[in-house]
């Protein structure tokens, strides 16, 4: 009979369970992989940081100089505002500030405006004329099933008939 014990080196407490966080640690403290020596260099880099608070910036300040703002609103900044932009040093006391124009969002038309919004059922006005009926998903909880919102959704389809069937009849 064959002994299918694997002959383990090193103490048994290595092999039991560990955590997590142990592993990695040990991984990226003791292995000579990419990562891991990558890692090491990059705390070893770091380390002379840590405890200094805005170590890579530099105040200046620059006293009877003329800033000019270009932005997207007329009239003054607001005390307390943010802008996002860039400002240039076009001469020894002249500075230029411009507003980043990409940031406005451009409002975009509705494909399909919602032309009846219940609280089950939504109609909408495709581009051909069209309208398509779409079912909201509920919640359910004990005080409303799905019994009472197909009967909800039913009565808002019976307003909806009512409601958009004058139209088309009109037409």
């Amino acid at each position: 009979m064959k002994n299918n014990k694997r002959t383990r080196v090193g103490s048994e407490a290595q092999y039991g369970p560990r955590l997590v966080g142990e592993i990695l640690h040990n991984y990226l403290e003791n292995s000579n992989e990419p990562l891991a020596v990558a890692y090491r260099e990059h705390k070893a880099e770091t380390e002379d940081e840590t405890g200094q608070l805005f170590k890579n910036l530099f105040p200046d300040t620059h006293l009877g100089v003329d800033v000019k703002l270009i932005t997207r609103e007329p009239g003054r900044m607001p005390v307390g505002a943010y802008l996002d932009g860039i400002i240039i040093r076009d001469a020894e006391s002249h500075f230029i500030f411009t507003e980043r124009t990409t940031l406005k969002k451009v409002k975009k038309t509705q494909r399909n405006p919602v032309i009846f919004a219940g609280g089950c059922v939504n109609v909408h006005l495709l581009v051909d004329g069209t309208k398509r009926l779409e079912f909201n998903h509920p919640r359910f909880h004990p005080d409303f099933t799905f019994r009472d919102f197909c009967v909800a959704a039913a009565q808002e389809l019976l307003t909806v008939a009512r409601l958009l069937g004058e139209e088309d009849s009109e037409e």
